[in-house]
């Protein structure tokens, strides 16, 4: 294999990335899994609330999206 060029991709990802998620994804996920698990008493309801939650947390960051 003489000759052949060897390629890699670097992904460099910025610290309040990583800081974000954590708090976006890993805490307030997990907030809100207990918020909703112990008024409800439901863990699917409380899955499914720390699944979407934080999904709607990033959706609600971005801001409105401008339309033309």
């Amino acid at each position: 294999m003489m000759g052949s060029k060897q390629e890699f991709i670097v992904v460099v990802v910025p610290m309040s990335e990583i800081k974000k998620f954590v708090v976006i994804d890993i805490i307030g996920g997990t907030v809100l899994y207990y918020l909703i698990k112990l008024p409800l008493h439901s863990f699917y309801a409380a899955m499914v609330g720390s699944a979407v939650g934080p999904m709607l947390i990033r959706r609600s960051l971005r801001g409105p999206k401008l339309r033309k």
